[in-house]
């Protein structure tokens, strides 16, 4: 009776030494993180600040899928759907339906922007890009923005925070 308690005894510690054995080389051997890379400002600071102030929200979100094209004002769109994720400004929340104007470059699925909108005010309460802007891609929150007139260190977030408190975001001359 005891022999078959050892051996299931045996097999469950050997089983328990393996698994910790191959979590531990598993953590050493997973791939470093990916570095943070630098984002280019698709515009200036001036001009993310005219667009936050003309948009009703400004939020980064991530392309979830293309869900359709349709003619608004005669003009050709694509309808994207977008979970949004960091509010600038506004109140968005879940994922919302983004037109696009078809002659614009298509948005990846699985893409993060930041995306300066107005409301549609319609019942599916879908957002259009805020006229003459397009999305800023921004994978990471965190990664410092380069671009004209952007100072050295800014993050894509404080980069839009500013915009939208109004704030300039440009690069001072020394001394002033």
């Amino acid at each position: 009776m005891k022999k078959p308690l050892l051996a299931c005894l045996a097999a469950v510690v050997i089983v328990a030494v393996a698994a910790g054995g191959y979590l531990s080389f598993r953590d050493v051997t997973a791939p470093p993180p990916r570095p943070v890379r630098a984002v280019t400002a698709p515009y200036g600071p001036m001009e993310a600040r005219a667009a936050a102030d003309d948009a009703d929200d400004v939020f980064h979100g991530t392309v979830v899928r293309e869900s359709g094209r349709r003619t608004i004002a005669e003009i050709p769109s694509r309808l994207y759907a977008v979970r949004v994720g960091r509010v600038f400004k506004g109140r968005l929340g879940g994922t919302v339906t983004l037109t696009q104007p078809a002659a614009e470059p298509a948005l990846e699925p699985g893409g993060t922007y930041v995306f300066t909108t107005t409301s549609w005010h319609n019942a599916d309460d879908e957002h259009g890009l805020l006229p003459g802007t397009r999305p800023f891609p921004a994978p990471d929150l965190a990664a410092p923005v380069g671009g004209a007139g952007v100072p050295a260190g800014l993050t894509v977030a404080a980069y839009w925070r500013n915009a939208v408190a109004g704030r300039s975001t440009a690069a001072r001359p020394p001394g002033s």
